[in-house]
């Protein structure tokens, strides 16, 4: 009787396919877990360009009226963008001082649980200013005259105004010119000192002019009564007799850059701003304006008399006898750090810094 005999084969075939299936099943897992790593790895890719998006489109859409109406130590926002494959960002801004702002911005994909990221970048923004102006109430190129009632007062007014009203009172100069022989009237003005020997203001006048992107244009002889224009409740910027109020209200935080491209005369009526002229600017009816008035050749106020809160700096590009600035009765010309320094926020922009401009905040 013969005895059976047990083979090997099975035990080596059940085992060969068993040591298969747990290359396969090791390999479906590593492929698994490299799957998810590149979509994890991509999530935190995508909130980090989110983010990034948010902080760039807050120097896009930004608005000036922020610089003369956000207190120091107020934040802004937050301000939500929806982009492509579900990603979202949102974005703050915090005023640090007068001309500093940090920015912070939250980079947001969750399409799915498994793709879910989410990244916070911030920056600092710096407000790109003009040129700070001299330290004077009336800077002339030439020659000046203050008669009658006329006034130029250098002392620097103390009113105290929106985000710049904790500046500090600087001793200031009545009138600057190269000869202060040149000027005439000395009863009429006061300051520390009253007169300043200063070569540069036909200079700081032409800096004054190309340092900035006027917002309203006039003819040359333009006569115009600036006042406050509201539709709806809401200032119209677009408005050319609208140069914003001095005086509060709906339009307090518009502050136009107006340039005439001739002799302008404003008769009567309000407003804020920069004016600038490529010749005369005059002052009628009890014109008045808080800011920086340019004039590239003189400043003159006529009948009624005309008022300038900030200062005026005429270029006295046209100089012969009897053509120069001339402050007349019922004119007054007062220094006011505070409302230079509102028109100089007013009109600028924020720039980020080179290179790396942005930082991951944790």
């Amino acid at each position: 009787m013969k005895h059976a005999r047990r083979g090997l084969a099975l035990p080596v075939a059940v085992f060969t396919i068993a040591i298969i299936a747990l290359f396969i099943a090791g390999s479906a897992f590593t492929a698994s877990q490299e799957a998810r790593a590149s979509l994890g790895t991509l999530a935190e890719r995508s909130a980090i360009e989110a983010a990034e998006y948010g902080l760039v489109a807050v120097l896009r859409d930004w608005d000036r009226r922020w610089n003369t109406s956000t207190p120091i130590g107020q934040t802004l926002g937050p301000f939500t963008h929806n982009l492509a494959g579900g990603a979202t960002a949102q974005s703050r801004a915090t005023r640090t001082s007068l001309t500093t702002w940090w920015v912070t911005s939250e980079g947001l994909i969750g399409a799915t649980r498994r793709r879910e990221a989410r990244r916070m970048l911030n920056a600092i923004f710096r407000l790109d200013l003009m040129p700070a102006p001299p330290d004077y109430a009336l800077g002339v190129g030439d020659s000046a005259q203050v008669v009658g009632t006329g006034v130029v007062i250098g002392t620097d007014s103390t009113e105290a105004i929106g985000i710049c009203s904790t500046l500090p009172i600087a001793p200031v100069a009545g009138v600057a010119a190269p000869d202060t022989t040149q000027v005439l009237g000395l009863a009429g003005i006061t300051g520390t000192p009253v007169l300043l020997s200063d070569s540069t203001p036909a200079l700081v006048a032409a800096q004054l002019d190309s340092a900035v992107i006027p917002t309203i244009v006039l003819p040359a002889g333009a006569i115009i009564t600036p006042a406050p224009v509201v539709s709806a409740g809401v200032c119209d910027t677009l408005a050319t007799t609208n140069w914003g109020d001095p005086s509060g209200g709906v339009c307090s935080n518009h502050f136009p850059v107006i340039r005439a491209l001739g002799d302008v005369t404003v008769r009567g009526g309000a407003g804020q701003g920069i004016l600038i002229a490529a010749g005369d600017v005059r002052f009628e009816n009890g014109a008045m304006f808080s800011g920086i008035v340019t004039p590239r050749d003189d400043f003159v106020t006529g009948s009624g008399g005309g008022f300038v809160l900030g200062m005026v700096v005429a270029g006295d590009v046209r100089r012969r006898a009897g053509d120069h600035t001339i402050v007349g009765s019922g004119g007054s010309i007062r220094r006011s750090s505070c409302r230079v320094q509102q028109v100089r926020l007013a009109t600028a922009n924020p720039t980020r810094i080179t290179r790396r401009w942005w930082a991951e905040f944790n």
